[in-house]
């Protein structure tokens, strides 16, 4: 849900709180949801300690400055008045202490029911967002990702649509800016037409991915986390390109690893891959020719 919320405004999608919380997987959001149930537990037991102790030295101190009892300890008025002033300070703190009870139970009751909704959301709007990207026959794969950095046309890091779409010839890896415009940086997997096909002398393979393991988005329950990268070059520069956090965590990094590898390898020779592979539409210009 707070990825649907933020997506469409670029300023909140790059938020550090929005970007924390996308980052986590649903086991790291589950723990901090039990922790605060917990710890709000503990405050809430001693919250009742304290108002039951503050009620209990109440009854104390009126049955003492009661008109018996005060005229047969003989108290003067001056004690009278500094036991309703004890006493009217101890209710002033009980009724405070109450008060952010009520506070501290509304926000941590607010945050589970959030986190339910947010993990229904995400199983069902972003994956049928995701779905209708990969029905369209000139797209592969399509996930959630959060984009580090690396592009030369988007400086700031933030959640984004992944896809591999394309021509069977020219496969891409797009990265996809949630909106009405759905704005796409274009990232060429293979260039079989180009003058860079072989090895460049001054900046290596034209195009190259791999996996790394990074801190630049941990997980503070299970370690680091899998980031891939996409080396290519543009302009006679070389660029690469980091995303990580994928929507459904380190295993599926792996899986986008094999996948453009795949892709170039059948763009390169025109062998489809093993399995329940998707492959990309050819282009007619290529094939007329």
């Amino acid at each position: 849900m707070l990825w649907s919320l933020t997506c469409w405004n670029h300023r909140l999608s790059t938020t550090r709180l929005v970007r924390w919380w996308l980052r986590m997987g649903v086991f790291d959001r589950l723990i901090i949801v039990i922790i605060a149930n917990i710890l709000h537990v503990i405050i809430s037991f001693f919250v009742l300690m304290f108002w039951l102790a503050n009620r209990l030295a109440h009854s104390l101190l009126i049955a003492t400055t009661d008109n018996i009892f005060s005229q047969y300890l003989n108290l003067d008025t001056e004690i009278t008045t500094g036991v309703k002033f004890v006493l009217g300070f101890m209710n002033f703190i009980s009724g405070t202490t109450i008060f952010f009870e009520v506070v501290l139970t509304i926000a941590v009751w607010a945050f589970s029911i959030f986190f339910v909704i947010d993990l229904i959301w995400d199983g069902i709007i972003t994956r049928a967002v995701l779905r209708s990207f990969v029905s369209k026959p000139n797209v592969i794969l399509s996930t959630r990702g959060e984009y580090v950095g690396g592009h030369p046309e988007l400086p700031d890091s933030r959640f984004i649509y992944l896809t591999i779409d394309g021509k069977k010839e020219c496969p891409y890896l797009s990265l996809v800016l949630p909106g009405l415009q759905g704005k796409e940086f274009k990232i060429p997997l293979i260039d079989i037409t180009g003058t860079k096909t072989g090895i460049d002398e001054k900046f290596g393979q034209p195009g190259g991915f791999n996996i790394w393991m990074t801190s630049i988005t941990p997980s503070i329950w299970k370690g680091l986390r899998s980031v891939l990268n996409v080396e290519y070059t543009n302009s006679g520069r070389k660029f690469l390109v980091e995303t990580g956090s994928f929507l459904r965590g380190n295993d599926e990094v792996q899986k986008w690893k094999n996948y453009l590898t795949c892709a170039q390898a059948e763009a390169d020779t025109g062998k489809k891959p093993h399995g329940q592979w998707k492959s990309l539409p050819e282009d007619k210009k290529e094939a007329d020719k």
